[in-house]
């Protein structure tokens, strides 16, 4: 597995540590830490490093873990994009520039997850749109140089070319080194629970959708279905790994609704008395809100979650509104030893799917509203219509996912739904 970046505090400003640095400063005064023993190591006297020694075995200094993980929504490749991304003089096809305006966010993050709403099937299917897509692998590629390192596979399009497209997509993902939940090959790799340990802290994923548009598959396995009998048997094996967090992603809900109908809502109850943290909901290509979630636990206690009921599309060509907006949505979190892991921020970045370029020519790439609204050149590097389009998702994001209107001069690259307060 591929880690981006790993950050391990030993201090935080917490009572408990403030009182722990005191005592070894005292500690260090008491027993002999002074400019006189500069003949010994570090300038502390053989009696001061006893005595160290003796403290960090009493009181041992806790480590500190953090993780931020970002996911975006779906990666879904039409035959707009098909085009302009094929070269005719190598006869392939080139996706890195969808990503590269954005890459720096997941290069910030420690893990990166996505839903990969097409199939790998190959190229004697060649590029195939909707209804049944099928994407050439150098997508795929292009998204792992892009910094993806998980997709959810389960989806209504998972089985679009059969069950042996469904294989190799999987196939291709390893070789990538792309971790995948939702389909399998097997009963025993539907059955294994897919845990990351991501910088000391442990994420279980569980994945699953709500059918496949009637299209068949060849065992049950191969695709992960979203009812209470999967969530609950899958969570509990989950929670017997020991987790910090599970994740789950469900592929549910109303196509192009903004708001998450009852059935979201009742399965989102089910998933968290099963006992996941956080969900991360797609399928309806268009944002739904975002919730924090106190959550009754079966002895009486109370936990948190998270739940996001849509994410929308990441990158497609459905370029109408409000199908070309979407968010990359970062959560961090903190581990202390011996204490439960916790997010501490949930924050999201408002990004737009750019269809044409100022010249206005075909050319896909995901940017950030920021970017684009703050950008000094943007009258020449954009459509009048496209900048119209842009101001409106940052006003159509920020209202339905904080509640509030941003004003134009308020633009931030980055937007906290919630953090915890320090203790």
């Amino acid at each position: 597995m591929r880690l981006k970046k790993r950050n391990i505090a030993l201090f935080k400003k917490s009572p408990f540590n403030i009182i722990f640095i005191l005592l070894i400063a005292l500690i260090l005064c008491l027993t002999g830490c002074s400019g006189e023993a500069k003949g010994n190591e570090g300038g502390i006297s053989e009696t001061g490093r006893a005595n160290k020694e003796i403290f960090n075995k009493i009181l041992p200094i806790p480590n500190v873990y953090t993780a931020k993980l970002n996911f975006t929504g779906d990666l879904m490749v039409h035959s707009y994009q098909y085009n302009e991304s094929y070269d005719s003089s190598t006869g392939s096809y080139e996706f890195d520039h969808n990503f590269e305006a954005v890459k720096k966010y997941f290069d910030s993050a420690n893990y990166t997850v996505g839903n990969l709403e097409t199939v790998l099937g190959g190229d004697d299917i060649g590029p195939q749109d909707y209804p049944c897509f099928n994407t050439p692998d150098s997508f795929a590629e292009a998204a792992q140089r892009a910094g993806f390192d998980l997709f959810t596979t389960a989806n209504n399009h998972c089985c679009d070319q059969g069950t042996a497209a469904l294989i190799r997509t999987l196939d291709i993902l390893d070789s990538l080194n792309i971790a995948h939940v939702g389909t399998s090959r097997s009963q025993e790799e539907r059955d294994k629970i897919v845990v990351k340990d991501i910088n000391g802290i442990t994420f279980a994923f569980l994945s699953y959708t709500y059918g496949t548009n009637g299209m068949p598959y060849e065992n049950e396995y191969n695709v992960n279905l979203l009812n209470e009998q999967n969530i609950v048997s899958d969570i509990q094996k989950a929670k017997a790994l020991n987790p910090d967090f599970i994740v789950v992603m469900p592929h549910w809900g109303t196509e192009y609704q903004t708001q998450p109908n009852q059935n979201q809502r009742d399965i989102a109850d089910i998933i968290f008395n099963a006992g996941a943290d956080i969900i991360i909901g797609s399928h309806p290509h268009v944002l739904q809100p975002m919730e924090i979630r106190e959550i009754q636990n079966s002895d009486g206690t109370t936990r948190e979650g998270f739940i996001i009921y849509s994410m929308g599309n990441f990158i497609s060509s459905q370029t109408t509104p409000p199908r070309n907006a979407s968010i990359i949505l970062n959560m961090d979190f903190k581990k202390v030893d011996g204490q439960k892991a916790e997010i501490t921020k949930v924050s999201f970045v408002p990004i737009w799917t750019q269809f044409r370029n100022g010249n206005n020519v075909n050319d896909f790439v995901v940017r950030s509203v920021y970017d684009v609204l703050t950008d000094p050149e943007k009258e020449t590097k954009y459509r009048a219509k496209d900048l119209s389009r842009v101001n409106d998702i940052h006003y159509e994001t920020t209202s339905l996912l904080l509640n509030k209107n941003i004003a134009p001069e308020d633009i931030q690259d980055e937007y906290t739904f919630y953090e915890r307060q320090a203790d």
